[in-house]
């Protein structure tokens, strides 16, 4: 058996913990009526705005190609074409999608389940033509082109468009739905709109080149410390500071779109060896475990913060500062951690994870 990188486990323990503070302050996109802000709303406005936001996704969507090729190419070293297979395993993603879809309108794992066939059709592409796609698509082609153009708001426009076109309607009040009413909403009209606001936000496209530098990082065994990325984080970090100067002139530009890219193609190589070095493993090897169940508690998460949002559950909206709401989601992810390491102590997997690999497994020969 393949020995498991557990530095990637651990980053991608941290990037949930992004996502879930990024759902968390937007009240999991359930409207909440204005409250006062409270003393420290403002310094987490500016981690929303400068850290959580987008960036994290990415990282995750980064993970996400790192994956597939290491799944793949263990199952090729074995002699077993796994594509096939990885298909049907983003058919069953896709069931779990629409699963948290009920409670959760901006759910991400429709969206991987959807884009995540770029990465096998383009499985035996060289490396070289894929750094030049995943150049591309991180450089925003379309959003550089509406920056030129100058109609910043073309895609914003369009998805309006689409909305009115098709009907399809905001949310009910969080307080007053029944589970059944938000939950068929969410299915009729919320994953719609979180499908088009991926397209018109342009974050489709940093997505792709997200998937294409996971796999070409697992190509050159960037994990495995068989290349190193000095020159890599430090010209990112220099575009990323530059790109922050730009963002501050042009208000809404072009380079406010690609300024999370950079700061996620600095940070992942320092996290990860951060995350790998022997001295943090006293952080490291409790987050790897959570980082193994991250398909659980990315729903749970939603699931029992909208429970103690909406009025079908807790019903404590209105009553919630961002700082509660977010300090809530933080201590759900620290009992998460230390469920997944309590459960991993008697289990391989995760409990959606070991329903998802039963699944995925079914009718292959035992090996």
């Amino acid at each position: 058996m393949a020995q498991r990188i557990h530095s990637v486990d651990a980053v991608r323990a941290v990037a949930l913990f992004g996502i879930l503070m990024a759902h968390a302050h937007n009240f999991f996109n359930i409207w909440q009526p204005e409250l006062p802000t409270a003393g420290c709303d403002g310094v987490l406005n500016w981690l929303y705005t400068h850290v959580f936001v987008e960036r994290f996704f990415l990282i995750f969507s980064f993970l996400f190609g790192l994956s597939f090729f290491l799944q793949l190419d263990r199952a090729a070293v074995k002699g077993i074409d796994f594509r096939g297979r990885f298909c049907w395993r983003l058919v069953l993603l896709a069931g779990f999608g629409l699963l948290h879809s009920w409670f959760y309108c901006g759910d991400i794992l429709l969206i991987f389940s959807i884009t995540g066939f770029i990465p096998v059709l383009l499985w035996r592409v060289p490396t070289r033509w894929l750094v030049v796609l995943c150049i591309i698509c991180l450089m925003q082609p379309l959003a550089l082109y509406h920056h030129v153009m100058g109609t910043p708001s073309a895609m914003k426009d369009w998805y309006d468009a689409v909305r009115v076109n098709y009907g399809l309607t905001w949310a009910p009040s969080g307080k007053s739905a029944t589970f059944c009413e938000m939950g068929e909403w969410n299915i009729r009209n919320g994953v719609w709109h979180s499908l088009l606001y991926v397209v018109y936000s342009y974050r489709i496209w940093a997505l792709i080149g997200m998937y294409l530098l996971g796999m070409i990082a697992g190509r050159l065994r960037v994990f495995e410390g068989a290349v190193r990325c000095k020159m890599f984080v430090l010209a990112a970090a220099l575009a990323w500071v530059l790109v922050l100067l730009l963002d501050s002139f042009y208000e809404a530009s072009y380079w406010h779109i690609i300024e999370p890219t950079l700061f996620v193609l600095a940070l992942v190589p320092v996290l990860a060896r951060l995350l790998s070095s022997p001295r943090v493993q006293w952080l490291a090897a409790p987050l790897g475990q959570l980082g193994r169940c991250t398909l659980t508690c990315y729903i749970t998460q939603s699931i029992v913060i909208l429970w103690f949002i909406c009025g079908y559950g807790a019903g404590w909206m209105g009553r919630l500062s961002i700082s509660s709401v977010m300090g809530l989601a933080l201590c759900l992810y620290f009992l998460q951690l230390l469920a997944c390491n309590v459960w991993l102590r008697f289990y391989r997997y995760g409990p959606l994870e070991g329903v998802w690999r039963y699944l995925t497994r079914l009718g292959m020969p035992a090996k």
